[in-house]
């Protein structure tokens, strides 16, 4: 009775943690929170990539599924293994964790203008550019942060900014479904995934982990099959 009124509360604070085996496993997967990659426990494409881990590895591994800087938090307090997803940051030379030695897919970040007004993706400095709150310290030039994509996308159709640079699998269905007639849509760069690891994890026990497991996956199709929905070519 106690336990199942302590997993209703976890599920209405939006934390939701449980085991993919019973018993105490080899490793504890924390995964990112986000519509396609983590809904829940059942539901995403990573969920279905740490279960093939396990499969293929036949190794336990218990995962929660909680808010993205949650995520990053346990694995940075070592209560977790590792933590997926994470574009692969531009400098580490700050950061509180490690990065795995295998990719865990690819992103497409995409370079949205004003039809009338065209831009280089080579040379952006000086422009007036716009990305994801999160996601500013991935460019070497001056770009402001944006708390809403469809707000910027609207900005950028009323030429009230140069751009706007962000995931094309997020952005793209909201050009869509707002109509926006007048943007123009060019690859700027496509960013490597990785998991996290403890400070100090690389070419250690997890990391050596997952680059078996996943290395056996790809050489069985099976990792691009899981992988395809989220990880796939730019398309112009």
């Amino acid at each position: 009775m106690e336990e199942n009124m302590l997993r209703k509360l976890l599920l209405l604070s939006g934390l939701i943690v449980a085991p993919l085996v019973a018993g105490a496993a080899d490793y504890k997967a924390s995964l990112a929170q986000m519509p396609m990659y983590a809904e829940s426990l059942d539901k995403g494409v990573l969920v279905d990539l740490v279960k093939a881990i396990a499969d293929t590895s036949k190794k336990s591994i218990d995962v929660q599924v909680v808010p993205f800087s949650r995520s990053m938090k346990d694995v940075e307090n070592k209560q977790a293994d590792f933590h997926m997803p994470l574009i692969k940051p531009l400098d580490m030379s700050k950061a509180n964790f490690s990065l795995s030695t295998a990719t865990i897919f690819h992103v497409n970040f995409v370079l949205y203008t004003n039809k009338n007004k065209p831009l280089d993706p080579n040379n952006l400095a000086g422009a007036s550019l716009e990305t994801d709150a999160a996601h500013t310290p991935y460019f070497p030039f001056d770009i402001k942060p944006s708390t809403s994509i469809e707000g910027s996308l609207k900005k950028l159709e009323l030429g009230r900014i140069d751009g706007f640079i962000f995931a094309d699998d997020a952005t793209d269905p909201l050009v869509k479904s707002n109509g926006l007639k007048n943007i123009k849509r060019q690859l700027y760069k496509r960013f490597e995934v990785k998991a996290i690891l403890p400070k100090g994890g690389e070419n250690g026990p997890a990391d050596k982990f997952l680059s078996e497991a996943i290395g056996k996956l790809r050489e069985g199709g099976k990792f691009e099959k899981i992988m395809a929905a989220i990880d796939h070519p730019y398309v112009d």
